[in-house]
């Protein structure tokens, strides 16, 4: 259903004629009466009864007014507010993991500035412990991270989404053709893993000491970009969200090992600070973010 149809729907029952519609619009009046029609097909309904030279509202066109205003003045003011966007200026403190800006800066970056051109984007790149005190201190407006799902007033959660986290091995590892794996088949791997104060980690970490497993920790790393580069070309594991291997994955370069006994999930989640005064250009921001993580992870 287009909106064009809907405007030109609600001048054709104010004039009660589709010849001074048409003029009003700049149409022709045959483009006025196609515009209805598909309309009407839309609806299922008949909207018009045409008597003479001018027509009324049916039953069902007079029950599709309210609604129709409702739509075109939401659009309207939807333009206004991205034809102002254009003009605002300013800055946006911007936290987030590394992961995220690897599978997904790009595009938002490029979505935010395209309506937002005139507000600077100050980047910062940490781990999710240090963006949650960034945010308590008031040092970023809003923060893209990964965590167990944050319930504390303190915290205005905009947008979160489930994801899972799995043990990832490359081609040359043999655990890739094993059936059947457990947590006890990990045990004497070398694995890359990331900053020990990531959330997922401590979760693994965790499960590993109950099970009595114990693995090798060959590499510490803060970025999921080279561990899973070194897991692409090595006999090495690690233990990474599964979005921030995807594209390897696909290309058959990494395989996500299936745990019998274990597995985890996180949760992406957009977060500004509670008592942060979201402006167009946060809301904005929030807005661009959702849109692109719902189509990205």
């Amino acid at each position: 259903m287009e909106i064009r149809n809907l405007y030109t729907f609600l001048q054709v029952a104010s004039t009660q004629n589709f010849t001074q519609a048409s003029r009003i619009l700049g149409y022709s009046q045959s483009n006025v009466s196609t515009q209805i029609q598909q309309l009407e097909e839309d609806v299922g309904a008949k909207l018009f009864d045409r008597i003479g030279r001018g027509v009324v509202l049916t039953q069902y066109g007079q029950q599709l007014v309210p609604y129709a205003e409702q739509i075109v003045s939401l659009a309207s003011k939807m333009n206004s507010m991205l034809w102002s966007a254009k003009d605002m200026i300013g800055v946006l403190r911007l936290g987030m993991i590394e992961s995220l800006f690897d599978v997904c800066f790009e595009r938002l970056i490029l979505r935010y500035t395209e309506h937002f051109p005139k507000v600077k984007v100050d980047l910062t790149l940490e781990s999710t412990a240090q963006l949650l005190e960034m945010l308590k201190k008031g040092q970023l407006d809003v923060a893209c991270l990964i965590d167990d799902p944050l319930l504390n007033v303190d915290w205005n959660v905009r947008y979160e989404k489930e994801v899972e986290i799995s043990v990832v091995a490359g081609r040359q590892n043999r655990l890739i053709n094993e059936r059947g794996l457990s947590l006890a088949g990990l045990a004497g791997e070398k694995f890359i893993l990331m900053e020990d104060i990531a959330p997922y980690n401590v979760h693994f970490y965790h499960t590993l000491a109950v099970n009595d497993v114990k693995i090798q920790m060959f590499l510490t790393l803060q970025s999921a970009r080279m561990a899973r580069n070194i897991v692409e070309d090595s006999g090495y594991l690690s233990y990474l969200p599964l979005y921030a291997v995807q594209k390897s994955v696909a290309a058959g370069k990494i395989v996500p090992l299936k745990l019998l006994d274990y597995t985890q999930t996180e949760y992406i989640q957009v977060v500004l600070h509670s008592g942060r005064i979201i402006t167009p250009q946060i809301q904005g921001f929030l807005e661009d973010a959702t849109a692109v993580l719902e189509n990205t992870l």
